[in-house]
């Protein structure tokens, strides 16, 4: 579990539910910029291969309750983030792809000011 101070989520009917809003400047072919990375709790970001990401947590969490990536783009362009891919609570990382619409193949994303990728995880803090 994470050995943070949480403000508990009001509204929340389970105890210790965080949420972790994630967001990376893309980088084309490239690891992101650690500066571009925005959100507290993240260890890294790494470009694992064409078109994937594996964003890898300060803390160890309980279970995942929801994880939702979304594309930002300054221009229009065939790709679109349609998975989170491998999730592992105990190293702490998940991984999101991005994929190209046309071909329905893995694709980087370029380098462009207004280009990021934005991740939202609902996690547990707590078995209870």
């Amino acid at each position: 579990m994470a050995g943070r101070s949480f403000i508990q989520l009001l509204g929340a009917l389970d105890p210790g539910v965080v949420v972790l809003p994630i967001s990376w400047a893309t980088n084309g072919a490239s690891d992101p910029v650690a500066t571009t990375i925005l959100g507290r709790g993240v260890a890294s970001v790494a470009l694992a291969s064409t078109g994937v990401y594996t964003v890898t947590l300060q803390d160890v969490y309980t279970s995942l309750l929801s994880a939702t990536a979304t594309l930002q783009l300054a221009a229009n362009d065939d790709k679109v983030t349609s998975q989170i891919g491998a999730v592992d609570l105990n190293a702490k990382t998940f991984q999101v792809r991005i994929f190209d619409i046309g071909s329905a193949q893995l694709a980087n994303v370029a380098a462009a000011t207004g280009n990021r990728v934005n991740l939202l995880l609902v996690l547990k803090n707590s078995s209870a």
